[in-house]
């Protein structure tokens, strides 16, 4: 969740898209990942303190799912089981299946290797805008981080814990909400899984600790874009948005053309790995903001005459060129993708394509490249990018030119790296 705009946290989809394909790619590119199934006979199950006469612990194996489950059964008030981890260092994440009403919940207890430090991540059944937060006794390492206020007791759903992660998390936002430039940084390493606790009547299985999960990181960020598509195919920004010193305010609500962009590539991709058509379906869905006018809650807008595809649709039109050609790559990706599904993207992507070729020069400075147009609608000194988003440009004009020939855009893209070195325009 982001910060980036808010003190409250909350989902953006630029982020989160970004999220999946960063573990695509490691999914793609790293080690198998080390895995130890978790699957123990009950009697390694401890039953906490003074719940020993109220828990009963079965483990069964379930046909309809091939898989062996724990079940945890309250007989009284309490119900609290714990299962000792694998203590190394390397086995961080921790995945498994389970079923809970509001009252379950359960709790990884952890260690911070250099300083002995115990720490304790209670994961509960309630929406909380903080997402994380520290116990109200501060002296104690403790820490809860929200499920949602109603699950469903019927539904297996997938748990997937980074302890590294979520210890980091914890220690850089309980005390502020947010997170802190001086707060402790841990690294892979620094932190080991001690135990793991479920409370109250809870169901159990596929119990494992990994190295990695990428694939499982990916995908369920890819079902987050499934479950979240509004009736226009879009994932609405839920905060507002100012720009410029609040002389253009977009209302919480908006969409972004970037968003959609990066959420085609994640939904491609995702339907590469699983051969699943609701994937394409929703990417292809995600394509009807592209011939909306921000006016109307799209994400197109016209300079002169051409189309444009705004990360920000704004009005008057900012035209950032990054997301811009973010959004041209998601339309690309899906082209390639059958027929059936791809066909309006590849005509919004040579639409696109053609505007980027006659547009582009307007962004060239002569010693770098503006971020945007926006100084055309209002009027004022243009906004310069730095040089992080003008490499940015750069290697987006090369990826763009790998995938078309267009000359005109290695050249610019060639001209724009000069440019980074020092060299300048000509002067009459």
């Amino acid at each position: 969740m982001s910060t980036q705009w808010s003190p409250r946290p909350y989902f953006y989809p630029i982020q989160i898209a970004q999220y999946a394909l960063q573990y695509y790619s490691r999914n793609k590119t790293g080690d198998e990942p080390i895995s130890v199934n978790l699957d123990k006979e009950t009697s390694e199950w401890i039953v906490e303190g003074s719940a020993k006469e109220e828990v009963v612990v079965r483990q069964f194996f379930e046909k309809s799912v091939e898989s062996n489950i724990v079940e945890v059964i309250p007989e009284g008030k309490r119900a609290a089981v714990r299962l000792q981890l694998n203590d190394s260092t390397d086995l961080d994440v921790i995945s498994f299946l389970w079923k809970a009403d509001s009252s379950g919940s359960f709790t990884i207890t952890a260690e911070i290797v250099q300083s002995k430090t115990v720490v304790h991540l209670h994961y509960v059944h309630r929406s909380d805008g903080r997402c994380v937060w520290q116990d109200e006794d501060q002296k104690k390492m403790a820490y809860f981080y929200e499920l949602g206020a109603h699950p469903d007791p019927l539904e297996w759903r997938s748990i997937c814990r980074s302890v590294l992660v979520d210890v980091s998390r914890a220690l850089a936002t309980a005390s502020t909400g947010k997170k802190s430039p001086n707060s402790v940084q841990l690294h892979p390493g620094d932190v080991r899984a001690l135990s793991i606790t479920f409370e109250q009547h809870s169901w159990i299985r596929n119990l494992q600790q990994r190295s990695s999960a990428h694939l499982e990181r990916f995908l369920v960020a890819a079902d987050w874009f499934i479950s979240n598509q509004d009736q226009y195919g879009g994932w609405p920004v839920p905060v507002e948005r100012s720009i410029a010193e609040k002389r253009i305010v977009l209302k919480a609500g908006w969409h972004s053309a970037m968003a959609q962009g990066h959420a085609m590539s994640v939904l491609t991709r995702a339907y590469s790995i699983t051969h699943d058509y609701k994937y394409l379906r929703a990417a292809m869905k995600a394509t009807l903001l592209f011939k909306i006018n921000a006016s109307e809650g799209g994400v197109r807008s016209e300079l002169f005459g051409h189309a444009w595809y705004e990360e920000y649709p704004t009005q008057p039109g900012t035209f950032v060129l990054n997301g811009f050609m973010y959004s041209l790559i998601g339309l690309y990706e899906l082209s390639l993708m059958p027929k059936q599904f791809s066909g309006e993207a590849d005509k919004l992507f040579q639409e696109g394509i053609e505007a980027l070729r006659t547009l582009l020069p307007l962004f060239d400075t002569g010693s770098g490249s503006t971020y945007d147009l926006r100084h055309l609608g209002l009027k004022t000194a243009p906004n310069l990018a730095r040089w992080d988003y003008h490499t940015v440009h750069i290697y987006l004009l090369k990826w763009l030119y790998n995938i078309t020939k267009e000359k005109q855009l290695n050249e610019t893209a060639n001209r724009w790296a000069a440019y980074a070195q020092g060299k300048r325009a000509k002067h009459n």
